[in-house]
C-alpha cells in the first residue's frame, strides 16, 4: 500500500511540474517565449537569428528561450517540450498567431514585461531588461 501511495504521489508531482513549465525559472531566469505557426515562419527565423547572434549578452542577462509552434515546441537548449507544457504555455501566453510572431519577455518574478507581435531588436530587449530594478541590482553586484 505504501508503494502505491508513493507511486501516485510521484506521478502527481511529476504532473504538476509539467503543468508549470516556467516554474523552474522563477527568480533565476528571464524567459523569452516566441510563438509562431511553424519554425519556417520568416519573422520567427529573423528573430531567432538575432537571438543567436549575441550569446554573451543573452547569457549575461540570464535569458532562456522557449519556442512554441502549432505542432511542437522547444525549451531551453532546444530540448523538445512535452505536449502538456506546450499546451500550458499556449493557454497562458497564446494564442498562437496565424502568421507572424508573438514575442514575450517574462521577468524573473514571472510577470510579463514585454509583449509584441513583431520582431524585437536585441538592443531594445537588452535596454528593457537593463532598466529593470532587479537587473540594476545584478549589475551593481557584478561591479563590486
Amino acid at each position: 500500500m505504501k508503494k502505491f501511495i508513493w507511486l501516485v504521489g510521484s506521478l502527481f508531482v511529476a504532473h504538476l511540474g509539467s503543468a508549470q513549465p516556467l516554474k523552474p525559472h522563477l527568480w533565476k531566469h528571464r524567459v523569452v517565449v516566441l510563438l509562431a505557426p511553424t519554425e519556417q515562419e520568416a519573422v520567427f527565423k529573423q528573430q531567432l537569428a538575432l537571438w543567436t547572434a549575441q550569446p554573451e549578452e543573452v547569457t549575461d542577462r540570464d535569458l532562456v528561450l522557449y519556442q512554441i509552434f502549432n505542432h511542437g515546441g522547444l525549451g531551453p537548449g532546444n530540448e523538445p517540450l512535452e505536449a502538456t507544457s506546450r499546451a500550458v504555455l499556449i493557454k497562458k501566453y497564446g494564442p498562437l498567431p496565424e502568421d507572424g510572431l508573438k514575442f514575450l519577455l517574462i521577468g524573473k518574478d514571472g510577470g510579463v514585461k514585454l509583449e509584441k507581435e513583431a520582431i524585437v531588436a536585441m538592443p531594445e530587449l537588452f535596454a528593457r531588461i537593463d532598466q529593470m530594478p532587479m537587473r540594476q541590482t545584478e549589475m551593481r553586484r557584478r561591479k563590486n
